[in-house]
Formats: C-alpha cells, sequence, structure tokens
C-alpha cells in the first residue's frame, strides 16, 4: 500500500473523518482528500505531525516493512529512557509480550494492530517450544516473560552440577528453612542477627537451627561475620535476600498451572540434553 492509501486506511482506524484529522493538522479536509486520492501530498513539515495523529510510525505511513535491529534497538532505549520511572518494568514486560506475539505470528500469521491495554487484560499463560529454544510467559498475579534460546551444545551443560543443584532444592524442602527464609524475606538487606534471635522467632527447635543456618547460606540469602565484642567470640549473621530465589519460586508456579494457554506452539522435536 502507498502513502495515500495509508492515510485513509489509518484515518478510518481511528474514527477519523477528514475534517478532524483536517482540523488537528491545521489543513483543510479539501487537502485531506487529495493526500488520499493521490492528487498531492502532505507537505514534509507535516509528516510526524500526520503520523503521531494516525497513531502509526513513519514506516508504516509509508508502508515501509524493513526494518532493523538498530532501529528497534534504539527505539526501544529512547522509549523507556521516556517512560516515568515508575513504569518501566510494566512497559518492559509489555514489549516482551509483543515479543511472544511476534514469535508466534511466524507460525499462524496473526496481523493484530498493538492495544495498549492488551497486556493488562491479558490473564492466560503462553509459551513457544521448539528445537531453537523456548519461553515461557505467564500473567495474572506474577507476570513475567522468559526466553531461553538453545546453546549450541544443548540444555544438558545446565545439569552438570546436579548434585549442586540437589542441594539448593533438599534445603528449600525443609519446613524450618522454608519457615526461616520467609522471614529474612520480611527484613531489608543488611538485617543484622544471632542464630538464637532466628530460632525463636522463627520456632526452630535448638537441633536444628545449624542446620537451617547452613541451608541459609548454601542459598545465599544471608552471610555471617565472627566477631569480638567485650572480649567475647560472636557471630553475628546479616541478611541478603535475593531476587534469584524469587525468579525461581515464581517459575515453579508454572510447574503445576493449571489454567487456559492463550498463545502456545509446541513443534520440538530434539530431545533438551544432547549425546
Amino acid at each position: 500500500m502507498g502513502l495515500s492509501a495509508n492515510i485513509k486506511r489509518f484515518r478510518l482506524e481511528k474514527n477519523l473523518t477528514q475534517e478532524q484529522l483536517a482540523t488537528k493538522l491545521g489543513v483543510s479536509a479539501q487537502a485531506v482528500s487529495k493526500w488520499e486520492t493521490s492528487e498531492t501530498y502532505p507537505d514534509g513539515a507535516l509528516l510526524v505531525p500526520l503520523a503521531n495523529e494516525l497513531e502509526v510510525s513513519l514506516d508504516e505511513l509509508f508502508g515501509n516493512d524493513s526494518v532493523s535491529m538498530a532501529d528497534i534497538s534504539s527505539k526501544i532505549v529512547k522509549l523507556i529512557h521516556n517512560t516515568e520511572a515508575k513504569d518501566r518494568f510494566n512497559l518492559a514486560r509489555d514489549i516482551g509480550w509483543q515479543i511472544e506475539r511476534g514469535l508466534f505470528n511466524c507460525r499462524m500469521e496473526i496481523e493484530k494492530k498493538y492495544d495498549p491495554n492488551e497486556i493488562k487484560n491479558q490473564k492466560n499463560a503462553s509459551y513457544i517450544l521448539d528445537d531453537n529454544g523456548f519461553t515461557i510467559v505467564s500473567n495474572g498475579k506474577e507476570p513475567f516473560f522468559s526466553v531461553f534460546p538453545e546453546p549450541a551444545e544443548g540444555y544438558g551443560h545446565f545439569l552438570n552440577d546436579k548434585e549442586d543443584l540437589q542441594k539448593i532444592f533438599v534445603a528449600l524442602s525443609q519446613s524450618d528453612t522454608m519457615n526461616a527464609l520467609i522471614y529474612l524475606y520480611h527484613r531489608t538487606e543488611n538485617y543484622v542477627f544471632e542464630s538464637s534471635v532466628l530460632a525463636k522467632d522463627c520456632e526452630i527447635p535448638n537441633d536444628q537451627i545449624e542446620s537451617v543456618l547452613a541451608d541459609l547460606l548454601l542459598l545465599k540469602v544471608m552471610w555471617k561475620q565472627n566477631i569480638t565484642i567485650n572480649g567475647e567470640e560472636r557471630t553475628l549473621y546479616y541478611s541478603r535476600p535475593s531476587h534469584k530465589l524469587l525468579a525461581l519460586f515464581i517459575m515453579a508456579r508454572q510447574i503445576g498451572y493449571k489454567g487456559a494457554y492463550c498463545l502456545q506452539s509446541h513443534v520440538r522435536n530434539t530431545p533438551f540434553i544432547k549425546e
């Protein structure tokens, strides 16, 4: 489609009359009519305001489908930079959702105009799985977007240290450790405490406190320091709640996910771990 046809199409999509668009741009309705019939073309100074009023990019206005990573990267950086700090993470999440739509579109040819409210209304999970990697998208209470491109050697090397991985999950399976973990997540970073305080507040039996402390150190949610106070050796602990564990907990909820999937594509044919 050329410029003239695009002006008319985008105007109609915005439910604007020629007179309304003309008023917004400070030109006559006759001028807009001529643009749409290719009799004349908008003055160069009007192109950006025209694109802004129609809420499209100049590339879309001119029907230019060619895009480059450099252009997209620059626009994303500028978009985030020009967004209020409190809204930037939600914006990044929205960008992630558009990536999911783009990956899915390569399979289903879904043509759908961007809706700024779509991410707010999207409650179901989504995933794409093929021989090149996979995505996991969650919505609702724990919205996130994750993409896992497949390494050349496959995913197997992530399991090379399986004994260390097992230790992490064994630690998380202990009730006293989980109670202590939740306790620390209620505190700010570098909250200072002694083991007796943790045992008392979390009702951890005396014969279990050392094991719990070892688990918390393994999970790297705290660190310890031996100091001397009034000639007496004391061990102090400093909390360090980890966002990485939060990510693990949020992701773990997807294992038992029972809701509907809004977009899913499952076409993987190779094993996750290569020989």
